[in-house]
């Protein structure tokens, strides 16, 4: 059994309609699955449209969390409530295109971490600026920093539970998008089988990123050259 994860906050307008299509994809191709959401007390009752949705449905776990908050620990919670050895990440606003998800789960059979990797032949983004400047910061991270991946900020990747508990899960699941660095450098490090899948991420459908892509750059540059000093295990 696979086992995706979906953190999710103010994402009223996506959340349904992505679940409801992932488990159409998954159901058609025979794949034993839940899908676990974890939100973050959303303002916007994206919780509160979760369970009127699927309130019957077993596949579909929701857990909500009122005090702690955050991108990562929300996958990290998901994790551990997780009941399939292949654990699937991904984001709740269509910027990760489930049906590739059929992908990531074949290719996972032979590898310990598939990744959906925007920048190797046949992938890209819908967004051709922020596809520029991510394409550039990886290559920095890889050639320069060292980092063993051509997307090593994809977010949307399938691991095996098993390979992953080995690592030091509540290290990498930390702040915000940076834990996908920690993830797959501590992956190479500790000798996983890596791959890179691509995959063409369009823009998403509802609402507003959350993230700060200046900003969000300067956290990982810190992230990768702390990594890349040995500051962080």
């Amino acid at each position: 059994m696979i086992s995706i994860i979906i953190p999710t906050f103010n994402e009223y307008g996506n959340i349904t309609s992505l679940v409801k299509y992932i488990y159409q994809i998954l159901i058609k191709a025979n794949i034993k699955f839940e899908i676990i959401i974890v939100d973050d007390n959303s303002p916007d009752q994206t919780a509160l449209e979760i369970k009127r949705e699927f309130k019957n449905n077993k596949n579909i776990r929701l857990f909500v969390r009122k005090r702690i908050k955050g991108l990562a620990s929300a996958i990290l919670y998901g994790i551990k409530k997780a009941k399939g050895k292949i654990i699937v990440g991904m984001d709740a606003d269509f910027n990760h295109p489930p049906e590739k998800i059929i992908t990531l789960v074949e290719e996972i059979k032979s590898h310990d971490l598939v990744i959906a990797s925007r920048f190797i032949k046949g992938g890209g983004m819908e967004d051709k600026v922020r596809y520029f400047l991510t394409c550039v910061f990886n290559l920095l991270l890889k050639y320069i920093l060292g980092f063993p991946t051509m997307d090593n900020m994809s977010g949307f990747y399938a691991i095996k539970k098993e390979k992953l508990s080995k690592l030091p899960i509540a290290d990498i699941y930390r702040g915000y998008g940076e834990y996908h660095l920690r993830l797959v450098y501590l992956a190479k490090k500790n000798n996983l089988k890596i791959k890179e899948t691509p995959v063409y991420c369009p823009e998403r459908r509802y609402g507003q990123s959350k993230s700060n892509l200046f900003i969000m750059f300067f956290i990982y540059l810190w992230t990768g050259l702390k990594m890349k000093l040995k500051k962080i295990d």
